[in-house]
């Protein structure tokens, strides 16, 4: 590895700078290992399983009920679903930080309002036109969370981040949002110090206060217990945690949209790996999805993942080289994951011009690069055993080391949330392709263009579903 040589881009963290004391603005020094090692314990099996899966399984459940209200008051229509992929990552990070201490849903109330309508309460047109319900509002500090990321996209691409940052500090919105961040979080906080002190640790929050007063009591000093830490570090979490996934969602509906066959060849996989559910005619459970060996969902997430990876950037330490090239210190070096390698074949490399470090990690020698690479192909990433010719795992095993990846980065900066996504993922298209058929979507609601920023999400993502 190279990390004397490259670490956290400046300029990236400039355009941050509004998250305030959040991991993911520091380079890899002491401020960036404390933090990170305030929230180790929050990707625990114990706690992603006996918190956090909870609240993904109910999360997930009420997106469920509020696609199938909406399939049946738009009688064979599509409608727009990105608000709700967003909503319902939304409420899975509040669980995740806030428990029950937190009581603003942002799925709920709009469940609640479908709930109540009927079919002449909304405006049908022709059958490849999308329907549009309304909306209950959700709450200031929600709207928080989904204007942080779009300040910190805008920041980084602005010519002088600093001058920017500095000026938009002074306009009264930006100010409003991030008083009702620190009013919130603040409250928050001091629940989970409350329930801390009586020796009840469930949530986020007070895992992490708990690992304070763990760490203090080692190095023989007080907790401290009212950093801006604790607030700016699960609020980070929060809203990298929703933005980043429901995109992710999304991308995964359009994709098994468009290509009815890998829908299909999912949907069998499923029923047949969890057949005591389909045979009882039952949703798997929480426990089934969480222990089922599912190398084709697996494969078909991943696939979606290099296909709509962002670009990695680091900043070099010293003069260096990258494949014979010279590297200034300061030169802001960006990882392409993009095109060649990714979506195109690589561009041949002389192995002399390569470091050792780099002719060790030379992709897996099984992947493909004549093939199409742009094509969804989720079998890219399975290996064939036992003579197998299903996608079932006596027949394959995923390989995520396969081929190219950089969408969660990688060594000591890699996305400490992996973990929860890939839960989240797993649980809300599992669940999402065993109910429903993904019915075809007009081309005009169905474009791949996308918006490039923290994560690639998709400009548009509508469903017309049937249920199954």
């Amino acid at each position: 590895m190279r990390r004397r040589e490259f670490d956290k881009s400046s300029f990236l963290a400039q355009g941050m700078a509004c998250m305030g004391s959040f991991h993911g603005i520091y380079t890899t020094g002491d401020k960036f290992r404390s933090n990170r090692q305030l929230i180790q314990d929050l990707m625990t099996t114990s706690f992603l399983t006996d918190h956090v899966g909870l609240a993904i399984y109910a999360k997930v459940l009420e997106v469920m009920k509020l696609l199938e209200l909406k399939m049946e008051l738009a009688n064979g229509r599509p409608f727009n679903v990105k608000k709700d992929f967003e909503y319902a990552s939304l409420d899975v990070m509040l669980e995740f930080a806030f428990g029950q201490n937190w009581v603003h849903t942002a799925t709920g109330p709009q469940v609640e309002l479908l709930s109540k309508l009927s079919a002449s309460d909304v405006k049908l047109g022709a059958l490849d036109q999308p329907v549009t319900f309304p909306m209950v509002p959700i709450v200031d500090f929600l709207h928080s969370v989904y204007e942080a990321p779009e300040i910190v996209e805008k920041t980084i691409n602005a010519i002088m981040p600093k001058l920017q940052t500095w000026w938009w500090s002074k306009q009264s919105w930006y100010k409003h949002i991030f008083d009702v961040k620190e009013r919130v979080m603040k409250e928050q906080v001091t629940l989970g110090l409350k329930n801390y002190r009586s020796g009840h640790v469930k949530t986020g929050i007070e895992h992490m206060l708990l690992r304070e007063g763990t760490r203090a009591e080692k190095e023989g000093r007080e907790p401290d217990l009212d950093s801006e830490v604790f607030r700016d570090e699960m609020f980070g979490d929060i809203v990298g945690g929703h933005h980043t996934t429901s995109g992710a969602m999304m991308w995964l509906a359009k994709y098994l949209t468009d290509l009815p066959q890998i829908q299909a060849k999912l949907r069998s996989v499923l029923y047949e790996t969890l057949a005591s559910a389909k045979e009882e005619d039952r949703l798997f459970t929480l426990e089934e999805i969480r222990r089922a060996n599912l190398p084709y969902l697996d494969a078909v997430i991943e696939e979606m993942l290099r296909i709509n990876a962002v670009t990695v950037t680091r900043e070099a330490l010293c003069d260096t080289t990258i494949l014979g090239c010279p590297i200034k210190k300061g030169t802001q070096v960006f990882f392409v994951s993009n095109g060649p390698g990714f979506l195109s074949p690589s561009i041949p490399i002389d192995d002399s011009k390569r470091s050792s470090t780099s002719l060790e990690a030379k992709i897996n020698a099984t992947w493909d690069e004549t093939q199409d690479l742009t094509i969804f192909d989720p079998e890219r990433w399975l290996v064939r055993k036992n003579n197998g010719d299903g996608l079932l795992a006596d027949d394959v095993d995923f390989d995520g080391a396969a081929g190219p990846q950089l969408v969660f980065g990688l060594g000591r900066r890699a996305c400490w949330g992996r973990r929860l996504a890939y839960l989240e993922m797993k649980t809300m298209i599992a669940m999402l392709v065993w109910k429903f058929q993904l019915l075809e979507i007009p081309p005009a609601l169905s474009s791949h263009a996308g918006l490039e920023g923290i994560a690639r999400v998709p400009q548009q993502c509508y469903l017309r579903l049937s249920k199954l």
